[in-house]
């Protein structure tokens, strides 16, 4: 017969997982046959369960509106033990504003760790996954009955729909077991490894206890998490235990599970710190991703290194307000031009789809200008001079021929810009596609100079599908450089100083291929290569969102 009995894995103290079910439709096996097909909230009235139960798994802190927890963290990292214990107290007012401490005494704490803050963390993300509760892989859900009344109901936790720093759930599947239609334990472990924070996880076990309330209300009677896996090469052992303490419920009254931790945590000297559980950015941030839209951390900033070549043909040449298109032929002269940008950008999601930035930046600029003379300098000489005395001029130019013949003349630059901008960005996506474009507005300014010049608009369309397993999205699309048909400033290169206004014939879009890989949940690597008529470029950034 058919056995879906494993284990389970999950993260640091009061960790937080399991999901409802929702409408997707799968069949009960009794002894390898089929005996039923229901959709998911129907398999708990099937068995008379309550169908928020998965809801206690993804966050002990939905037991009740008024709780008080006891809680516990051992770390050992070799042959080194770490121990602490903090209790959790919420209250929630009226209008469901929830208010969260932790309460505990010195003596308590590892003094090696800042446990409360990441005690803080923790419990954020517990309060933050309350939000999360259908966040589960519909096609993965099974039903098991066994012959002595012990039904076992598993599933995975989806790839979509969770936050960067939670991501980790998609490795996780869940387990809970029935006797006789009550709920007894649920079981989360790890299907492959996985890495969290600052480490590497390769087993991962929770494992929660259901007990009843006078009321009938199931709760948790404990829940229990062991964590292996390693730390700069060292191994590493994390166990965390949750038990209640007291909930207190506006109909039922008082329920008092531990009268001695209820007196330990009204102690007036106990240490007491409020946790903040709410962030501004993005609005609208948690629907979003209810929707199975991954959205990044709010607040981001990288820096970025892009190196473009252009070939520029001419066709007007302007030097200090003299036209010297009979000098030099625009159309048989061509620019080379090498561009260095190193650029800074701090930015912030307003919405899940609206991201603004502001960037600073350098640039350098090689360029050479290789013109075509045309000879036109020494064709009046020559006339000149053979109107004065016949054959001179002719004279003039074979012993002179730099200036009567034709050729090439190479004009190397070197120019240093300062720049500065803003942008804004405007996304959407669902599963692995999403689209995206991107709009910068900069200004440069010439080292040396007081004068910033015409602002230049650059635009990104993108489309772009996301290896959900690897936090890796690859993405195709085009670049717009609304670069001038004219580019004109001054140029100081010496003991020379002119002012320059040229005729330019560039083709504004270029081709855009890169990728985005995800390092952990705060560390980001992206490379994007453009290739176009007239430039082609290469960009890096690395990026840090928290």
């Amino acid at each position: 017969m058919k056995t879906l009995y494993t284990k389970s894995k999950r993260t640091l103290l009061s960790a937080i997982l399991v999901a409802s079910f929702s409408t997707s439709a799968f069949a009960i096996e009794v002894e390898g046959s089929e005996l039923a097909t229901y959709t998911g909230k129907q398999v708990f009235a099937h068995y008379n369960v309550d169908d928020n139960l998965p809801k206690l798994a993804m966050s002990s802190l939905l037991q009740g509106e008024h709780l008080v927890e006891y809680a516990t963290r051992t770390v050992k990292v070799g042959d080194e033990v770490r121990e602490s214990q903090v209790y959790l107290v919420k209250d929630t007012d009226t209008k469901g504003n929830i208010d969260l401490r932790i309460k505990y005494r010195k003596d308590q704490l590892d003094e090696q760790e800042d446990v409360i803050s990441e005690i803080e963390a923790f419990t954020r993300t517990e309060y933050r996954l309350r939000n999360y509760v259908d966040s589960y892989d519909v096609n993965s859900v099974k039903a098991v009955e066994k012959d002595d009344g012990e039904v076992i109901i598993s599933f995975d936790y989806s790839k979509y729909g969770l936050p960067q720093d939670i991501a980790y759930f998609r490795f996780l599947s869940v387990e809970l077991k029935l006797i006789d239609n009550q709920p007894v334990s649920m079981t989360i472990y790890n299907r492959k490894p996985f890495d969290y924070d600052k480490y590497k996880v390769t087993s991962y076990e929770q494992v929660i206890h259901f007990n009843t309330l006078p009321s009938g209300k199931v709760i948790i009677a404990d829940k229990k998490t062991t964590i292996n896996g390693n730390h700069k090469k060292k191994p590493v052992t994390i166990t965390n235990f949750i038990s209640p303490v007291a909930i207190y419920e506006d109909k039922t009254g008082v329920n008092i599970m531990d009268h001695e931790r209820l007196e330990q945590v009204s102690d007036p000297r106990m240490i007491e710190q409020s946790v903040d559980l709410d962030r501004i950015f993005p609005l609208m941030g948690d629907m979003v991703r209810r929707q199975g839209i991954d959205v990044p951390l709010p607040f981001g900033i990288s820096a970025s290194y892009r190196s473009q070549d252009m070939n520029i043909a001419f066709n007007d040449f302007v030097i200090q307000d003299v036209r010297l298109n009979d000098i030099f032929d625009p159309f048989g002269s061509i620019g080379v031009v090498n561009a260095e940008s190193f650029t800074l950008r701090g930015d912030v999601n307003i919405l899940p789809f609206w991201n603004v930035f502001g960037l600073v930046g350098k640039i350098n600029v090689d360029a050479n200008v290789d013109a075509e003379y045309t000879g036109e300098v020494g064709e009046t000489i020559r006339d000149k001079l053979n109107n004065k005395l016949p054959h001179l001029g002719d004279a003039f130019c074979r012993e002179i021929t730099v200036l009567c013949d034709t050729g090439r003349l190479n004009v190397p630059l070197h120019l240093e810009y300062d720049m500065a901008g803003v942008g804004t960005t405007l996304s959407v996506g669902y599963k692995e596609f999403f689209a995206s474009v991107t709009g910068t507005y900069t200004k440069t300014r010439l080292k040396g100079s007081g004068r910033w010049g015409d602002g230049i608009v650059t635009l990104q369309p993108m489309l772009g599908y996301q290896l959900v397993d690897y936090r890796t999205q690859i993405f195709v699309g085009a670049e717009y450089q609304g670069l001038d048909s004219r580019m004109d400033g001054h140029v100081v290169a010496g003991d020379i100083e002119f002012d320059y206004d040229v005729g330019v014939k560039l083709n504004n879009w270029a081709y855009l291929v890169g990728f985005n890989k995800q390092i952990g949940k705060n560390y980001n690597l992206s490379v994007l290569y453009n290739k176009g008529e007239t430039r082609n470029s290469m960009t890096l950034n690395f990026g840090y969102r928290f």
